[in-house]
């Protein structure tokens, strides 16, 4: 058995291969062990691959994947994490993560059964030590307290906790560069599960011993003014909890208008239901926590038969009929089949044979039609279909069974390209297929947006994401590959691509280890491209034009650019950008001054479609005749309108929050709009390409393409899901550079956060502009 050991949690990059043989005594074969406390990402895939060639193997011939999980650095412990990961997912082989300071117990052969306590110390930062008592917990803190908790030790400390180790009376120093190794990573796991046999098991999900909180303040809640009218506006957030048997009556209440002319459930049906040992019972919110919550909807799921094969039944589900259209059904619908997969249980319904939409919402979730009652809805009579999802294991066996078989190569198949996206808050795997045409088309676009983590604190937490793309940068992975698989046959990619810059560094990191780690597992070309030509590439999606001689504007809530492009993949020209706040920033402070939450952008467009965009005259932003041509300014529209709201309270007068919403919108895409047609008109560009997370904004597109069709420009906006941050713009950016010749990035390639619009590509030959 050959296991690839992996860690990055101190100053030291570790990756080895070690050999189980029949007795379990871990032998090594390679280890490259570097010294780089601020290059885990650049060094570590090169390294896995360096070892693995000194022990004369190839990523084939592994057999299972042992990573440290910390206590260590957030950054460099993350890159250890999610290339191990991407390793063990890519080869279809079993990850296992491991505490480092077990590893580097285990290393010294420290176990559990000692008579006295080990210390194990590594450097937290802040003037703070990571300890680990062995046996014992793990720990976070200042020198003085371990010192004063433990005065009498055997201590493994880290070199860069050792000359303050050394120093304490009590303490005899058994290793004064104490690391995980290789052997020591194996020997853990050996020890956590149970021996090799545990090995060869599927591994938990890693999870990364933090031992810290993220540096995230809430911010104080700030009353909404007074002046703000809210009567007009139509409340549209909704969230899921469990049912008590006390919201009964209102769930009969909306029964009796959804079943109309049929038999409803009493009051007392559903709190019998509710109560019943083996219901899971489930409420759909609006307004929860304020004063005008509302159950609006309500599902129940009841599970059957013994607890080794138990049958699931969905006994009911209704949102009123104020509420339907707006797909919250499928709020219902998730948890209940999450709970059902959960213990491989097929799920059984039955449907009026006329509920055409109700009938659809289940077939999307894998149920078929099984046999029809007559007469089963009384007194109306009206027939009803069984339906039947069946169990996970079951849709499994048939998707493999059905799976096509792999194409022949030819001259003519579709290159395969993956992108990965991890730049801010959404972890996107997408994949595109480049025909021989130059055409690019989708094959998957998934996406795991952290932004529900991030709401309460008004604002994207650095942090936060990249700790959210660690955990969902595998099941995305997955997700994705099961769409290339069932629609093409193919289980891997000819090349991968990611984001390595613009973005916040933290994420970028998880991305693009990731994504390397990938490329590398399957013997495949990385490709380490820039965010923002990715925002502009996906606007060519299903065509073979490049876009030429073209004007982008690229609008988020970290971007607000115009860009002259002479082709995809090929250096842009900055023509102008914000001076201050992005416009998606902008949005977000102006929904928080208006106690709308976060993110701001999709409920400022929403009550702004019922308001009057001429009800309050605010400011445009630099767009006088000697402002600069092509910047924009948000911060004073900003003031503009709390000033505006300030002096409204102050008079004693309101204004309709709708109202306000339109106004604060005009403004915004007025100026953006006016700016990027006045480019295309002073560039000769008869193309303007909108993108970024803002470019869904209905308004923003609606007055672009009127203003378009009024100079003579054509516009191409992406389709909605391709607006936001996806991994499909990074595949289309890549797939460009592929068919122009552009060479792929080494492995050793690092991130860069701020990232220039006129590099495309690093590597070291991109496309001449």
């Amino acid at each position: 058995m050959h296991v690839l050991a992996v860690d990055t949690s101190t100053s030291f990059v570790v990756a080895g291969v070690v050999e189980l043989p029949a007795d379990e005594t871990p032998v090594l074969l390679s280890e490259t062990t570097e010294l780089n406390p601020r290059g885990h990402m650049e060094v570590l895939t090169p390294n896995i691959l360096d070892a693995l060639s000194t022990a004369g193997l190839s990523p084939d011939d592994l057999d299972a994947v042992v990573v440290g999980t910390g206590p260590g650095p957030f950054t460099g412990l993350r890159v250890g994490m999610a290339t191990g990961a991407a390793f063990g997912d890519a080869l279809g082989v079993p990850v296992h993560g491991v505490p480092s300071h077990a590893a580097t117990a285990a290393a010294h052969d420290i176990d559990d059964t000692a008579d006295h306590p080990v210390l194990v110390l590594s450097d937290a930062r802040r003037r703070e030590w990571y300890v680990t008592a062995v046996p014992g917990e793990s720990t976070v803190a200042p020198p003085a307290e371990i010192i004063a908790a433990q005065p009498e030790a055997q201590v493994l400390a880290s070199r860069e906790t050792a000359t303050a180790a050394d120093d304490v009376p009590g303490w005899e120093i058994l290793d004064a560069d104490a690391r995980p190794t290789p052997i020591g990573l194996v020997k853990a796991a050996l020890s956590l599960r149970g021996g090799v046999t545990g090995l060869t098991g599927q591994g938990e999900p890693l999870r990364a011993l933090y031992l810290r909180r993220p540096d995230a303040v809430e911010p104080k809640a700030k009353p909404v003014s007074g002046a703000l009218d809210f009567s007009n506006v139509t409340q549209d957030r909704a969230t899921v909890g469990p049912l008590s048997p006390g919201a009964a009556a209102r769930c009969a209440e909306i029964e009796a208008e959804l079943f109309a002319g049929d038999s409803p459930w009493p009051v007392n049906g559903f709190t019998s239901e509710i109560a019943a040992p083996n219901t899971a019972y489930l409420g759909l919110v609006t307004g929860a926590g304020t004063d005008n919550e509302e159950l609006v909807g309500y599902a129940g799921l009841a599970k059957n038969g013994p607890s080794d094969g138990p049958e699931f039944e969905i006994h009911t589900i209704g949102v009123d009929v104020a509420h339907q259209g707006r797909g919250w059904s499928r709020l219902l619908m998730d948890p209940m089949m999450e709970l059902a997969d959960a213990d491989d249980g097929p799920v059984f319904l039955e449907v009026r044979t006329d509920n055409e939409p109700a009938i659809g919402l289940y077939r999307s979730y894998g149920f078929e039609v099984v046999g029809t009652r007559r007469n089963y809805y009384r007194p109306s009579g009206a027939d009803a279909y069984t339906m039947v999802r069946p169990a996970r294991s079951a849709r499994q066996a048939a998707a493999e069974e059905n799976k096509p078989q792999l194409p022949e190569q030819t001259a003519d198949r579709p290159v395969v390209v993956m992108g990965v996206e991890s730049s801010c808050d959404e972890t996107g795997v997408g994949l595109v297929e480049l025909h021989a045409d130059g055409t690019v088309t989708q094959v998957s676009n998934r996406v795991a947006s952290s932004m529900e983590q991030h709401a309460r604190f008004g604002g994207v937490v650095p942090e936060i994401a990249s700790r959210a793309h660690l955990e969902a940068m595998g099941p995305t992975m997955r997700a994705a590959l099961g769409d290339l698989s069932g629609k093409t046959g193919r289980e891997r990619p000819d090349a991968v691509a990611a984001t390595v810059g613009p973005g916040l560094a933290g994420a970028l990191l998880v991305g693009a280890a990731a994504a390397k780690a990938y490329a590398a597992a399957w013997g495949v070309p990385f490709y380490g491209v820039n965010h923002l030509g990715g925002h502009v590439a996906v606007g060519t999606l299903g065509s073979a034009d490049d876009l030429g001689h073209a004007i982008a504007l690229l609008v988020s809530g970290g971007h607000t650019q115009i860009l002259e492009v002479n082709g995809v993949g090929r250096p842009m020209k900055e023509l102008g950008s914000t001076l201050d706040d992005a416009a998606g920033e902008a949005y977000d402070k102006v929904a928080r001054l208006l106690g709308l939450g976060y993110p701001g952008g999709p409920v400022i467009d929403r009550l702004a479609a019922q308001g009057d965009p001429t009800a309050v005259k605010f400011p445009r932003g630099l767009s006088r005749a000697h402002d600069p041509a092509y910047d924009f300014s948000f911060s004073g529209l900003k003031t503009a309108v709390a000033r505006f709201v300030e002096t409204t309270e102050r008079q004693g007068g309101t204004v309709p929050v709708e109202d306000v919403c339109a106004s604060f919108q005009e403004a915004v895409v007025d100026v953006l709009t006016a700016k990027s047609v006045a480019a295309c008109t002073d560039t000769g560009a008869t193309t303007l390409l909108l993108g970024g997370g803002v470019s869904a904004n209905r308004r923003l597109r609606a007055l672009a393409e009127e203003r378009c069709a009024a100079a003579g420009v054509t516009l191409i906006v992406p389709a909605l899901p391709l607006c936001t941050d996806n991994g499909v713009m990074m595949a289309t950016l890549a797939a460009r550079l592929i068919a122009a010749g552009a060479t792929a990035s080494p492995l050793t390639v690092a991130t860069d956060p701020s990232m220039d619009v006129e590099v495309p590509l690093l590597a070291d030959a991109a496309v001449e502009g």
